[in-house]
């Protein structure tokens, strides 16, 4: 069949085609599966002017089969390679100058770039075999080129989005974070695990006593949610049931946190000085007028500090100099929203447009601080991903103003001194830690 390339003579007519840019889809060996726990089966190359793609098999039962690193040659030598998503395509290729349309259409448009691998012979596969890591072997070769036409035409308009301002900063910074933080999993009790998560297949994501979760970037503010085989691992539940499931790899769980991370991040763009102490009894003083919380007070002022992050000034502090600059701050970030249709983040320049609905400057704001969080955290986590690389202790979970670390005593107290000491950027965001052989932290 034309469309299915293995010889020499058409790969290297293929090769020099793809110089102008191309659409690749990876075709792995089964779509159910973590794409840590799968290998390569064949490549969807569609070239940008052509009005049919190609296939080329890898490791497919119907096909001659290319070597891996014949196609990742080919792939290289395009100088614009458009994907799905560039975190997945990364397990396979590395391609770092590929461009995720889903990220793009999510960051132009606030909505996920709909699309289907699904077709009537694919679903009559799956619904027997889904658990088979490698049931995209037995499927027809012409079958899943099929599928991969039907994505394509569903998302071909996406490729001609211009690119935004601030996408370089997720498209490769963020992409590379999440795909290098996935890479360590993190350790269970598997039969524990099962039976409190209830993962829809256990196969699909845990191996070896290690669970792998998949973190998704394709939201309204960046902020990236982390959940996979029907587990939520951004929101792991606080039983203690729940948390006895999971165990360290190495010798301990030690969990760092920030100290009133939204509200030191807001004072940040207000050019308010929070000192490194307790940020939310910073402020219970001020609002109290004394030097003494009383635990009641002190949850309190962590209301209205919650309330004030997302715009609801208590009329009764509003004097205050910090609610005076919090308001002129929406204020500001309103004025510019409604003049010029667009504010950035100061951090990444990504783009808040009037292609959001329903907007009201307290929305407008909630977004900018989950942002501003999202892309701060990014960079701390490139910083730390850098320091590890030659340590046993890892990163195992992000979640938004906490990072979970699988501590090796091997690497010495230092370690952890210089994880907090990068978290705490010279002491402007504080962070406190707990440690524990499970998450009942």
């Amino acid at each position: 069949m034309f469309y299915i390339v293995e010889e020499e003579s058409k790969l290297s007519s293929l090769e020099k085609l793809v110089r102008l840019g191309c659409f690749v889809d990876v075709i792995s060996s089964n779509d159910m599966y973590h794409p840590k726990l799968t290998s390569t089966i064949a490549v969807y190359i569609r070239l940008l002017k052509s009005d049919h793609g190609y296939i080329i098999p890898i490791s497919h039962d119907e096909g001659l089969n290319v070597d891996k690193n014949r196609v990742y040659d080919i792939l290289k030598k395009s100088n614009k390679v458009y994907t799905l998503d560039k975190k997945k395509l990364i397990y396979h290729f590395n391609i770092q100058e590929a461009i995720d349309i889903s990220l793009l259409y999510s960051m132009v448009k606030y909505d996920r770039l709909e699309y289907s691998k699904e077709t009537g012979l694919l679903n009559q596969y799956y619904n027997k075999l889904s658990d088979n890591p490698n049931i995209n072997k037995l499927i027809p070769i012409s079958k899943l080129y099929e599928s991969c036409e039907k994505v394509f035409e569903a998302v071909k308009d996406a490729i001609n989005i211009p690119i935004p301002s601030g996408f370089d900063f997720y498209n490769k910074t963020a992409t590379n974070v999440f795909y290098l933080l996935e890479q360590s999993g993190i350790g269970v009790n598997y039969e524990a695990f099962k039976k409190m998560f209830t993962p829809r297949n256990p196969l699909f994501n845990i191996k070896d006593n290690t669970t792998y979760s998949s973190y998704n970037l394709y939201n309204v503010t960046s902020r990236p949610t982390n959940a996979f085989n029907s587990v939520n691992y951004a929101a792991i539940p606080k039983t203690e049931e729940h948390r006895k499931c999971f165990r360290p790899q190495n010798d301990y769980f030690v969990e760092f946190d920030f100290d009133g991370y939204h509200l030191r991040l807001l004072c940040d763009q207000i050019n308010f000085d929070i000192p490194h102490a307790s940020a939310h009894k910073y402020l219970a003083q001020m609002y109290f007028d004394k030097e003494d919380i009383t635990e009641e007070e002190y949850k309190e002022a962590k209301q209205i500090n919650f309330h004030a992050i997302y715009g609801k000034i208590p009329d009764n502090l509003a004097f205050l100099e910090i609610f005076d600059k919090i308001q002129k701050y929406i204020n500001s970030l309103w004025a510019k929203f409604e003049g010029l249709g667009v504010i950035h983040n100061p951090m990444s320049d990504k783009p808040f447009t009037e292609e959001l609905k329903d907007m009201n400057p307290q929305k407008l704001m909630n977004y900018m601080m989950q942002s501003l969080e999202t892309s701060r955290n990014i960079l701390i986590l490139k910083e730390l991903l850098r320091y590890l690389q030659d340590k046993k202790t890892k990163v195992s979970l992000y979640t938004y103003d906490a990072f979970l670390f699988d501590y090796s005593k091997e690497d010495g107290k230092q370690t952890l001194e210089d994880i907090q000491r990068i978290m705490e950027s010279g002491g402007k965001y504080p962070v406190k830690f707990k440690f524990s052989k499970d998450l009942v932290l």
